[in-house]
């Protein structure tokens, strides 16, 4: 899949080009699996078995030919809230790239290729406010999320 706007921004399935899985991994263990004791080698085998042409999968974008982001198509994402699902999950996008719409784009194909796949919901946690309304995004709820950390559950409509 391929999604292209006037930001010359390009968003691929990670299994089209999985020579930018160890890129794509090193990004999310930095932003989060770091934290939580994870190690690369870990969100390395993580990222190869979401790969999936349904559900897991990982989309990467590219700004002007160059790696600028990621986001995940899974499951569930939250431990309590098995009830819902699939989820977006690690969006991540570069600071060299905010800014310039890949966030969005990224959004926008994790949805068509979550429609395509059948689903008609995709759900997501944050504790960033005013951001994923722009997309379409709809507040559900306040909830608990792991550390006692309090998360706004999201969902859009396919």
């Amino acid at each position: 899949m391929i999604i292209k706007n006037k930001t010359k921004i390009t968003v691929k399935n990670l299994a089209a080009c999985p020579k930018y899985i160890p890129l794509v991994s090193k990004w999310l263990w930095q932003q989060w699996a770091k934290r939580h004791n994870r190690t690369l080698k870990e969100i390395i085998y993580r990222t190869k078995h979401s790969l999936t042409k349904k559900c897991p999968q990982t989309l990467i974008a590219f700004y002007n030919g160059q790696p600028a982001g990621t986001v995940s198509l899974f499951k569930t994402d939250h431990p309590y809230r098995q009830d819902l699902g699939p989820w977006l999950s690690y969006l991540f996008v570069p600071k060299k790239y905010r800014g310039q719409g890949v966030g969005q784009a990224l959004q926008i194909a994790l949805l068509e290729t979550a429609k395509s796949a059948g689903f008609k919901y995709v759900y997501l946690m944050t504790d960033i406010k005013g951001y994923y309304e722009k997309v379409g995004w709809k507040f559900i709820e306040t909830g608990l999320y792991t550390e006692g950390r309090t998360v706004s559950f999201y969902k859009h409509k396919l």
